[in-house]
């Protein structure tokens, strides 16, 4: 049997309070899920240090010893090239380097904003102009954390190490898409409104997955959205791993993605994530 393993997904709020968290144990009869927590795991708040010591491997929050080998994290890891070197210039003292009326929209988004929207219809939120940009200062507060451990190979932007960002939003929908619980382009799953349907959801992943569930964790998708996208992240993480997500088509995005950070989307069914 091979060795087990474990991929975490963290849901990252602005606060610990509304902060997801899932880990999932791989390389046994099936895929387990070990945790799905929001705001505390065993009574400890969900801060920035337990996750950055939870993602170095120095927590065993049950694994059994199995090591964590891959997160995922809903939050950008980047903000975009001409955004950052705009304030760079207005900072010293120059001009913000665009004219009276002219469109705003390199500033705002990233190139894997435009990727997932592309490829998905979804619009990731804008890290340099919606509220999107506080998760994003906590993420690089963590990563530069686990860093100072594990070296920045780890917390390469590009997803390429031991991290990797994600939008559980379109994975979710790409997953179920097929299905009677999946939602249409316009339908939504999060708030007191979507409870039923985050239980379908929910259901519909972890039979497609074949994730066993021994601790009944699942029925918790239906209190809060944070819970399910953080169990979506968790199933990407693995997808990143075993190679089956979207990376960068091309030397430019992926020079971008190093920079920028790059959002996994999975382009394989949940029933080949067992497989390596």
């Amino acid at each position: 049997m091979p060795a087990q393993t474990i991929t975490l997904g963290i849901d990252l709020a602005s606060q610990p309070n509304k902060t997801g968290f899932c880990a999932i144990r791989w390389g046994g009869p099936a895929p387990r899920l070990i945790r799905l927590d929001r705001g505390t795991v065993d009574g400890t708040g969900l801060h920035d240090k337990f996750l950055a010591t939870t993602i170095r491997g120095l927590r065993d929050l049950g694994f059994d010893g199995a090591a964590v080998t891959k997160v995922a994290i809903d939050a950008p890891f980047g903000w975009p090239d001409p955004f950052v070197k705009a304030l760079q210039i207005n900072q010293d003292g120059g001009t913000w380097p665009l004219g009276i009326d002219e469109p705003r929209a390199p500033f705002e988004r990233r190139e894997t904003d435009r990727f997932i929207k592309e490829k998905t219809g979804k619009t990731p939120l804008s890290v340099s102009t919606d509220r999107i940009a506080y998760p994003a200062m906590r993420c690089a507060v963590i990563l530069g954390d686990v860093a100072e451990d594990l070296g920045p190979k780890a917390v390469a932007r590009d997803g390429s190490g031991l991290v990797c960002e994600v939008y559980p939003d379109p994975a979710l929908r790409y997953w179920t898409a097929d299905d009677p619980s999946g939602m249409g382009r316009r339908e939504k799953y999060k708030g007191t409104a979507g409870t039923d349907r985050r239980s379908h959801l929910a259901a519909t992943i972890a039979t497609r997955a074949e994730l066993e569930d021994p601790n009944g964790l699942l029925e918790r998708c239906s209190l809060e959205d944070d819970y399910l996208d953080a169990l979506v992240c968790a199933l990407v993480a693995r997808a990143a791993e075993t190679n089956r997500t979207l990376l960068p088509i091309d030397r430019d995005s992926q020079s971008l993605a190093c920079r920028e950070g790059w959002i996994h989307h999975p382009c394989a069914p949940l029933n080949e994530l067992a497989n390596n």
